[in-house]
């Protein structure tokens, strides 16, 4: 049984993993807390972590693990600890299993992009002051030109007539050069 030398970052604190067990399991059995919602299935991305140093001395990728993070490890440096396994020293960052670290589940993913979402908390009284101006907008009158501007029509003014645009053939077009020249020389 080969054991590795692992180094976590931010605390800098060295451990001596073996290479047959995944890191998820070895980190919790050391009393680190990490995240993991399907307890190492690989259907969440909960037990995410960076690789500072080291990288090639991981397993490689799983298929699971490509399917929930995507094949971009060289620039985002994110593995699942539930799928990777140590075959050297490496140095590892876990500094979003802390205690302070966001709790909202795929806060680390980047599968689909960066994703930020603001929530906007109005008060009541904010809520119901937007609601009265909105009520009061629509008892406003509408503009003449634009009340009811389907009831009338341009038909209705004698002056111009109300076009249909139908009811006439189209002229046949003459595609005979005899004819063109006959015109030419009549005129």
């Amino acid at each position: 049984m080969s054991e590795f030398k692992c180094t976590l970052w931010p605390t800098g604190e060295v451990l001596t993993l073996n290479g047959e067990e995944t890191l998820l399991k070895q980190l919790k059995e050391t009393g680190k807390k990490i995240k993991s919602s399907c307890g190492g299935c690989a259907t969440c991305t909960d037990c995410m972590i960076v690789v500072k140093s080291g990288e090639m001395n991981l397993t490689p990728q799983t298929f699971e693990e490509l399917r929930l993070l995507g094949n971009v490890f060289h620039i985002t440096k994110e593995r699942l600890s539930c799928q990777t396994r140590i075959t050297g020293d490496v140095t590892l960052d876990i500094s979003a299993h802390e205690k302070g670290a966001s709790s909202a589940k795929g806060a680390n993913t980047h599968s689909s992009g960066p994703k930020s979402t603001t929530t906007i908390l109005k008060k009541k009284e904010e809520v119901a002051k937007a609601v009265r101006e909105n009520e009061e907008k629509s008892r406003e009158k509408p503009s003449e030109d634009w009340y009811r501007h389907w009831e009338s029509s341009e038909a209705d003014d004698p002056s111009k007539p109300k076009k249909l645009g139908g009811g006439k053939k189209p002229k046949a077009f003459n595609y005979s050069e005899n004819d063109d020249s006959d015109k030419k020389d009549n005129d």
